[in-house]
């Protein structure tokens, strides 16, 4: 896929920042990235051999047809993404319609918010010009499901996803405080104020504030991290409230070490879509008071009224709590494979609409409300169709004789590996529910042959297998943007092809689609995870190895994931896995014990090779010894090995 970007950020040209940090991680993804920035300053930039950065340097006025200019030379992009629907909305939509391209709209603030309109008379043409830029989009990301919840009214008839803003946790957690008695001497408590200084942001909000905290706390301090137009204004309100020699204006500077010396941070800004200050001062531990703006209410800020922002804040510097972060984040490899679905979604539109259309007036089934089943069923609800749920779990149990309607039933049950054997024992009473004549799609992971199998205990129905390939962490995201749909058939026939089609029509658009035999679709799901458990226990080894020489494995590591033969994800020997547990080494999860496992039985059943047997029984000993010595999922382990430490010398031997 190729993509255009239409940004106005300008960090993107510091190869150092953040933001270009996070343009080469998206690139990676990319056949093609080609980033615009029409207002920045005249410059090109290659942070990688696919991803060009370019500024105009021609101002507002002449950067947007120079842009434009551009964009008609550069290999016609699949996509073209704009960073708001305003302005830069504008020339990417003419850029899209120019080139026969799509068009993606993201959205970071919150333009149908009623104080952005009444904040100025540019923003209330900037209303209608979203609303203009909004109809004509294939494909829209907001930041969160309170700006999601503003569109409503719109009617838009394209997929609409919600894909935070990136945080970096790791460059957070490697921050270091600042001297606080070198930078801040005569302050005993720090309060932080980490924002553009524009009047949206409201800064003279938090300085009068100030004004008022420091009678309560006299050895506060006012710290005001960032710059813009308004610098010049807000050092004069401070003057004129006699709190100029407690208030600091650092400027533009790293807000990290800032967040982790801080006793409390204020955020004033009228509306905000997000709220990246708000979330990365709380996963730096600094407690945040905010107004009722972003996503403040969920991160884990203390909500406050306007008037009542001097005493929450003064309260909370009293208490001297700390900020917990509320908010699941995905790590960066996560969020890089959500933002390549994400924005792939551009594409998808037309094609969903018409298979959605297609399959509307299917009935569907569910059976299993787990993880797995609950974020598919909710993802088909989502996109119009009728579900019905049956679990053994309330209130799902009263809908077990209404399966039997269902023209399509998904099964996404446990399929577990026992010491004893592979157990799809709970997938046949399932398949005992589907209506004669019906079509059942096992979700399950299914042991090769095993549909086959089902298929000739159940003659009556058509039994597929379609694998699911949904992350613990982010499970409803993936149900809504899969990368790729299976579905295997048992019997190659002209009607089971049929029926397949149908499926994959119900199922959520993905660029890679495919029918083939039930055989291949349960080796795909087999095979990607032990493939995974394999680079986990091997990255461990290295890990290891490269400690023990006295190198640095972080180093190791980027060099490694820069090879797009290898990839970024699985390179991390010390992680936690989605089942929930503590941090520890191997690889864990519901998944990657259990399949491996399986396959390794079936690979010493089946091809009789003592190398090859020798082999996968060293990688599961190896594993089994990693969990064990880290104390990681050890519940997992059990269950699939009943004594680990005896499976462990037996395979040694």
């Amino acid at each position: 896929m190729r993509v255009l970007s239409i940004s106005t950020d300008w960090n993107v040209f510091d190869e150092n920042s953040v933001v270009a940090r996070r343009q080469r991680m998206q690139a990676s993804t990319l056949e093609r990235l080609e980033v615009f920035v029409p207002h920045g300053p005249k410059a090109l930039v290659h942070l990688a051999p696919n991803a060009t950065m370019r500024g105009f340097g021609l101002g507002k006025v002449l950067g947007t047809p120079r842009s434009m200019l551009a964009a008609m030379r550069i290999p016609r992009p699949d996509v073209v993404s704009v960073q708001d629907p305003f302005l830069i909305g504008l020339i990417g939509l003419c850029i899209a319609r120019l080139r026969g391209s799509k068009l993606h709209v993201q959205i970071h603030t919150d333009p149908f918010d009623p104080k952005f309109a009444a904040h100025s008379l540019t923003n209330r043409f900037y209303v209608l010009l979203a609303r203009f830029v909004l109809s004509q989009a294939d494909a829209v990301r907001v930041v969160s499901e309170r700006i999601k919840k503003t569109l409503a009214p719109l009617a838009l008839t394209v997929p609409v996803s919600v894909l935070p803003i990136f945080i970096d946790r790791d460059a957070i957690a490697r921050a270091k405080p600042l001297d606080k008695k070198k930078e801040f001497p005569d302050f005993q408590k720090i309060v932080l104020v980490v924002s553009r200084l524009e009047p949206e942001k409201q800064v003279g909000a938090a300085i009068r504030a100030f004004a008022e905290i420091v009678k309560a706390q006299p050895g506060a301090g006012l710290v005001v991290v960032g710059d813009g137009s308004e610098s010049a204004a807000l050092r004069s309100l401070a003057r004129s409230l006699g709190v100029e020699k407690r208030a600091v204006f650092a400027g533009a500077r790293d807000p990290f070490p800032f967040y982790k010396t801080a006793d409390v941070l204020l955020l004033t800004s009228d509306f905000e879509g997000y709220g990246m200050v708000i979330v990365e001062a709380l996963a730096a531990g600094c407690p945040v008071v905010s107004y009722d703006v972003g996503v403040a209410p969920e991160a884990g800020a203390i909500i406050a009224a306007p008037e009542d922002l001097a005493r929450v804040a003064s309260a909370t510097l009293s208490e001297g709590r700390r900020g917990v972060l509320a908010l699941e984040l995905p790590d960066e490899i996560t969020y890089r494979d959500m933002w390549r679905s994400e924005i792939g979604s551009a594409l998808a539109g037309e094609m969903q609409a018409a298979a959605s259309e297609r399959s509307a007036a299917a009935l569907i089934g569910y059976i299993g409300q787990g993880f797995i089943g609950k974020n598919y069923a909710d993802d088909l609800e989502r996109r119009g169709f009728t579900v019905v749920r049956y679990a053994l779990e309330e209130p799902y149990r009263a809908n077990k004789e209404k399966i039997r309607e269902c023209d399509i039933v998904f099964i996404a049950v446990p399929t577990p590996t026992t010491p004893e054997r592979f157990d799809d024992s709970i997938v046949r009473s399932a398949l005992g529910l589907v209506g004669k004549g019906k079509t059942a799609v096992v979700k399950s992971t299914m042991l090769p042959g095993k549909t086959e199998e089902l298929q000739r205990a159940f003659p009556g129905i058509f039994v597929f297998h379609s694998p699911e390939f949904l992350r613990e962490a982010t499970a409803a995201y993936d149900a809504a943007h899969p990368d790729r749909n299976i579905v295997g058939i048992p019997e190659d026939t002209p009607e089971a092809r049929v029926r397949a089609e149908k499926v994959l029509d119900v199922l959520p658009y993905a660029p890679f689609r495919l029918v083939c035999s039930s055989l291949e679709a349960e080796f795909v799901k087999y095979a990607g995870n032990s493939w995974l458990f394999t680079k986990v226990v091997y990255i461990n080894m290295m890990y290891d190895l490269v400690a023990k020489l006295g190198a640095r494995y972080e180093v190791v590591r980027d060099a490694l994931a820069a090879d797009p033969r290898i990839g970024r994800s699985h390179l991390d020997p010390i992680h936690q896995s989605g089942h929930g547990g503590k941090p520890g080494r191997g690889a864990g999860g519901h998944c990657l014990i259990k399949d491996f496992e399986a396959l390794r039985r079936l690979y010493e059943r089946e091809v009789g090779d003592a190398f090859g047997a020798n082999a996968l029984d060293a990688l599961a000993a190896k594993n089994i010894d990693l969990l064990l010595q880290s104390g990681k999922d050890l519940d997992l382990l059990k269950g699939v090995y009943g004594s680990p430490e005896s499976e462990r010398d037996r395979l040694c031997r």
